[in-house]
């Protein structure tokens, strides 16, 4: 018998260094990018915590539902519209006619959507502000503010699937590390001579007009900002459009349910400022987030293969698990050290703050299944979270407190329930029928 050692050119022998050349790259290759998105979060967290500290609570009230509008405006401009440039450019985006004609419609289309939100929007954030004390000149100021932001960040929004899909992942850091950077020693600086709701807001706004010069230089050089629009990718995103519409609206609305009922309902303007302090600490899962939408959501868009796509979801729906049970174990062992960085103002807030994490969780969970159902457009029948969600929050109005930050937060994270398990449900029809596709 004639036993042959292997070598590196065996066939037998070639797929494991292959094998863990690409896996230590792809790891490395993770992990760069978490730890600079972790820098740009806490440079962002630092931002937020001098706001926090520095600003009153009734301006600090007005930041926080200036702030969270502007992420609605934000979202409902969206509607659809993702989900069709991910999906779609996960197959064209190496043709650059065709890629550029994709991003030539998303624009216009999420330009039209959002020139009607706004319209519509734009008086409910008045009301919010006034409610709240805000003054009719101010209110219309933080209006302003507030819809110059979401106007760039319409753009911004589709230009960055061009280094998303392209895993230009570097571009993305430094275009996020610049404007983190920029806004945070503007805050700083301005913090010792005049900082309210208005400068922030302002100062954020500033941060997405540099990000968007920044974004559109580069795709310059790889789309063409002249292209025709698609007929064929319209038509497309409009039934995207046309299916996510209720669903999306009422998500947008749900996911700030804890600010617009805080709001309306609070008898003092300290607790819309309580309810955004300790959103502030939510934004743990600002990395996972970003890595979601950069790297592992295109990843799961280009993936053809079942069964590579079957470990790539479980290794990330995984890590954010752990990840997630690990912050909520540390703020129930360590309450006072987290509300620490808050400010005497916030100290209060122990058991609301558990609250606050466990809605955190359940959200970025949630996010992290829809992303990747999104990305692999394994959306249908995602409608019925409207009515699951409806009959739970009607089942809990009579037990809850809208008055106060403890009743609305509990409402919050047991709303947040249906929409969880819904979107598992998606997930496991969507592998059955990649499953069905292979054996027909």
């Amino acid at each position: 018998m004639n036993l042959v050692t292997p070598t590196p050119e065996s066939p037998s022998a070639a797929p494991f260094p292959d094998l863990t050349r690409r896996t230590f790259d792809r790891v490395r290759h993770i992990g760069t990018f978490a730890l600079v998105q972790a820098a740009v979060q806490v440079l962002g967290f630092l931002s937020g915590i001098i706001l926090v500290r520095h600003l009153d609570q009734r301006e600090y009230a007005y930041f926080t539902i200036a702030n969270t509008m502007q992420g609605t405006l934000n979202l409902l401009a969206d509607i659809g519209i993702s989900i069709g440039l991910v999906s779609i450019g996960g197959r064209v985006w190496q043709d650059r006619a065709r890629f550029s004609q994709l991003i030539s419609t998303a624009s216009r289309l999420r330009y039209a959507l959002g020139g009607v939100v706004a319209l519509i929007v734009a008086p409910l954030l008045y009301l919010m502000l006034a409610k709240n004390g805000a003054s009719t000149g101010y209110a219309m100021l933080l209006i302003a503010f507030v819809i110059a932001g979401v106007a760039l960040q319409l753009s911004t929004g589709v230009l960055t699937v061009v280094p998303r899909l392209r895993s230009d992942i570097r571009r993305i850091q430094v275009i996020d590390l610049t404007g983190t950077v920029l806004r945070l020693a503007a805050i700083a600086g301005l913090m010792f001579l005049f900082l309210n709701a208005g400068v922030a807001i302002a100062l954020a706004t500033l941060t997405f007009l540099l990000q968007y010069l920044m974004l559109r230089a580069y795709c310059a050089r790889i789309i063409d900002f002249h292209a025709p629009t698609n007929p064929d990718d319209k038509k497309a995103m409009l039934g995207f459009i046309r299916n996510q519409a209720a669903n999306a609206v009422f998500y947008c609305f749900q996911g700030q349910i804890t600010v617009f009922l805080i709001s309306f309902f609070a008898h003092r303007s300290s607790s819309v400022a309580e309810v955004g302090a300790l959103g502030r600490l939510a934004m743990i899962f600002a990395v996972l987030t970003n890595l979601m939408a950069n790297v592992f959501a295109p990843a799961f868009a280009r993936c053809q293969n079942r069964r590579r796509l079957f470990r790539l979801y479980f290794a990330v729906v995984g890590g954010v698990a752990a990840f997630s049970l690990f912050i909520v174990a540390v703020a129930a062992l360590f309450p006072r050290e987290f509300l620490l960085v808050l400010g005497p103002k916030y100290a209060h807030l122990q058991r609301e703050l558990l609250l606050m994490v466990g809605g955190a969780v359940l959200a970025t969970l949630t996010g992290t299944f829809w992303s990747l159902n999104a990305s692999r457009a394994w959306i249908a029948g995602s409608w019925l979270y409207i009515p699951l969600t409806i009959v739970t929050q009607v089942a809990l109005i009579p037990f809850t407190d809208f008055s106060s930050v403890k009743g609305v937060l509990v409402f919050n994270l047991i709303s947040a329930l249906p929409n969880l398990l819904l979107n598992i449900v998606l997930s496991l029809r969507g592998f059955f029928s990649m499953r069905s596709i292979a054996t027909a």
